[in-house]
């Protein structure tokens, strides 16, 4: 190994990093003998080292810092048939004016960095570069950054620690630190966490620095009293953390509070086998076989195979035999039936063997099989220990019986959920009442099911829906006026898909208009763009590397939201080019009903017509290009989708072929206009298959046509009036696909709203 120091820390913090070959470096190796690190975490028998410093001029005193601590160290015509994607405070002061400069726009101000004014959004300010120039940095700065920057982005710190020591801005090698120590895998000592965040009170993230800096406590180069001062101050955030508090406790004699955290961090943190080892031998008069049977079953119920897996050995041999069947199930390695027949008796009724067993046939569409399982298991929250769990398989299973036909069987499943709050609970009421209302004709039934739902819910998204179904159940029972009041609480979020559907109950030919809060105070604005962390957003976006941004962005939002931090976050955002991150922004402020729409819903230009062909409408594009990649242009999907459209590179080849334009794999994530283009043709031609529906085409978008064409077999052809569109949505069977399709349709009229400007009727995309 070979050892660093970086420079942004503290003088006397030594770093391991792996080890290079030094013609490599322009400065000196030194070997040592180290410890193999498990699962990017000291090992817990961790052994005293000694290690040569680089000498600096002149070493400071020892800093004393917080807490007393001290530092150590899819064409036109149906013939594309695409492959289907798969579902898935410190603040600047400057002693004169400055000019700053964001997008070209420039603009004076006294000792503050002044956002420009919003201007429309196109191609150009979506695709950044990085500027030849820095307002923030020095001219030989700013070469050292983008050469960082570089090293950064391939994970080569040791060249990023060496070019870092050239650079004077100190501002910039804290915002390289901060990077660094976000990083699970680097190498930083405890002592280099607790300086920085003493250092950095404001940065954020810094709950993540803490969690972080737990996994470093080496209790040879940090003292047992200093560890429990740490703590004490700081809470642990991890069962790693426990159990190096508890192993500072045990040390100092405080044999209670030593015993109970090492008994809970054994319990639930995630260990190595190596780490597993020495816990056991070196506290074997502590943890005892029930300690170890309980780490067994909260590592099962979390669905943490491989930690359960690693501590079988441990259990007692019956024991070993049930957890090892339930790790075989959750893993679905081979074997099942033989280890299940293993289990011995008094454990075949297991309640966790019982839930993994149905999650397994459930997983293999044995739904008659699963209906074994569910009959037989208790009605109760606290015996089936993870009735949230139990109800995911349970909403499952009922929708495959509504698919077949069994509507009463496909109730029952749902309202024997066990659960009395949480999202979950509402979801088990939103399904029993839809049930009872859609398919068993029973209003009553539904009414309380609904309220249920209606009054454990608190987002817009949710609320518009209970008022919906509330609605429409109380129009069923004749109570008009009923109906019409909780139409009218829906119409309150008319960016939602249920909101849209309750106001056109109310008012099918009225005009709609939406309200913005995207307002500030002028006096904050300035506070806020002195903030340092603005000052790295900035340099961020000159050096093309503002994703690291995302962080820092959503911790300005978050400063002083009555004073309007949200909306200079989402607006910075927005200048930085970064509209994703302007859309999460300012969709978590909507949660709370806070509506930032011009920040919420960019507009790019869409093209009217290709080869010719006119194309769908701007809003629909948008509408699609936000749910999928918040415009993200080089977003790139798990299961291979690229680009703000987030279309699939078999898709791409297809469509570029229709369209007579050579296709290119990197300019699906280069070039926006190139993506939109294809993903606005492709559309356009599901659009014509299925004759203008949108909903179909939707769909098809986000599952494939294969699937579309499936689920308008199997659950009914609203377009042949055999079911309406709003229960059809409602049966898709991916979750994901469902709120694809009522997230479009939502913001299509979002969409139409904020291209015109002014009132304009709400559209309808059920025909």
């Amino acid at each position: 190994m070979a050892f660093y120091y970086l420079p942004a820390f503290s003088d006397t913090t030594v770093l391991i990093l792996p080890k290079i070959k030094p013609k490599n470096l322009s400065i000196p190796i030194k070997k040592k003998i180290s410890n193999i690190l498990p699962i990017k975490k000291p090992f817990i028998k961790e052994k005293k080292t000694s290690v040569k410093k680089f000498l600096l001029p002149e070493k400071k005193p020892l800093k004393k810092l917080a807490n007393n601590l001290f530092v150590k160290k899819k064409s036109i015509q149906s013939s594309i048939v695409p492959k289907e994607k798969p579902l898935k405070k410190d603040k600047i002061q400057p002693k004169e004016k400055k000019i700053i400069s964001i997008s070209g726009l420039e603009k004076k101000i006294d000792g503050a960095f002044l956002l420009p004014v919003k201007k429309p959004l196109t191609y150009k300010k979506i695709v950044t570069k990085e500027a030849k120039k820095s307002k923030i940095l020095s001219k030989k700065d700013y070469e050292y950054a983008k050469e960082i920057f570089a090293n950064i982005s391939k994970k080569k710190w040791s060249v990023v620690f060496r070019l870092t020591k050239k650079v004077k801005n100190k501002d910039f090698k804290n915002l390289v630190s901060w990077i660094y120590l976000k990083e699970k895998s680097n190498r930083a000592s405890f002592n280099d966490y607790i300086k920085f965040i003493d250092e950095n009170p404001n940065y954020p993230r810094i709950n993540r620095l803490k969690y972080l800096a737990e996994h470093k406590i080496n209790l040879n180069s940090t003292s047992a009293n200093n560890v429990i001062r740490w703590f004490s101050f700081n809470p642990p955030l991890s069962g790693y953390g426990k159990i190096k508090l508890a192993e500072s406790y045990l040390l100092k004699g405080n044999t209670f509070e030593g015993t109970r955290l090492l008994k809970e961090g054994w319990i639930t943190s995630a260990l190595s086998s190596k780490d597993l080892r020495y816990l056991k031998k070196k506290y074997k008069k502590i943890l005892n076989t029930s300690d170890h049977i309980k780490r067994a079953d909260f590592m099962a119920w979390e669905y943490k195979y491989w930690d359960l897996k690693r501590i079988l050995r441990y259990l007692p041999k019956d024991y070993r035999a049930l957890y090892n069947a339930r790790q075989i199930l959750m893993s679905r390695s081979y074997g099942v039936d033989r280890a299940i027949s293993r289990v011995p008796e008094k454990f075949k009724s297991d309640i966790g063997l019982r839930y993994d067993r149905l999650k397994w046939r459930r997983r293999r569409g044995r739904v008659e099989s699963s209906l074994e399982i569910i009959n037989k298991a208790p009605n109760n929250k606290a015996a089936l220990v993870r009735a949230d769990l139990w109800w995911k398989e349970r909403a499952i299973i009922s929708r495959s019986l509504i698919y077949k036909k069994k509507y009463q069987l496909a109730y029952e499943v749902a309202k024997n959920h066990s659960l009395d709050d949480g999202n979950e609970y509402a979801e088990a009421e939103w399904l029993s009442g839809w049930i009872a209302l859609t398919f068993l004709n029973n209003p009553n039934l539904a009414l309380k099911h609904f309220d249920n739902f209606y009054k454990n819910v608190g987002y817009p998204i949710s609320l518009s829906r209970g008022a919906y179904w509330l609605g429409v159940t109380y129009e069923k029972l004749g109570k008009n006026k009923l109906s019409e009041d909780l139409f009218k609480e829906g119409s309150k979020y008319l960016t939602t898909y249920y909101g849209q559907l309750s106001f056109q109950k109310l008012n099918p030919f009225e005009e709609f208009e939406l309200k913005d809060d995207s307002k500030y105070s002028k006096e904050y604005e300035k506070e806020f763009n002195k903030n340092i962390l603005v000052k790295h957003l900035i340099l961020l976006k000159e050096l093309d590397k503002s994703k690291y941004g995302k962080d820092i962005l959503k911790h300005l939002a978050d400063l002083d939201i009555n004073k309007g931090s949200e909306v200079l976050a989402a607006k910075l955002a927005t200048q930085l080019g970064r509209y994703d991150y302007a859309i999460q922004i300012s969709k978590k402020a909507s949660y709370e009903k806070r509506f930032y729409n011009q920040f919420n819903y960019p507009i790019i230009t869409t093209p009217a017509e290709i080869n010719g062909r006119k194309m769908p409408s701007q809003e629909i594009i948008l509408a699609i290009a936000r749910q999928e990649s918040e415009f993200d242009p080089k977003a790139n999907s798990y299961a291979g989708a690229k680009g703000m459209m987030q279309v699939m590179t078999y898709t791409a080849k297809l469509i570029a072929k229709q369209m007579n334009v050579r296709y290119s794999k990197s300019k699906l994530t280069s070039n926006p206009e190139y993506n939109i283009k294809l993903g606005t043709y492709y559309f356009n031609s599901l659009l014509n298959d299925y004759g203008g529906i949108y909903p179909f085409a939707i769909a098809a978008y986000n599952a494939g046509p294969k699937r579309v064409k499936y689920w308008r077999k199997i659950n009914g052809d609203p377009s042949k009036k055999k079911i309406d569109y709003v229960n059809w949505i409602e049966l898709i069977k991916f979750e994901e696909t469902r709120n694809y399709v009522q997230r479009v349709l939502e913001n299509a009229n979002v969409y139409k709203y904020m291209l015109n400007q002014k009132p304009v009727r709400l559209e309808s995309f059920f025909k």
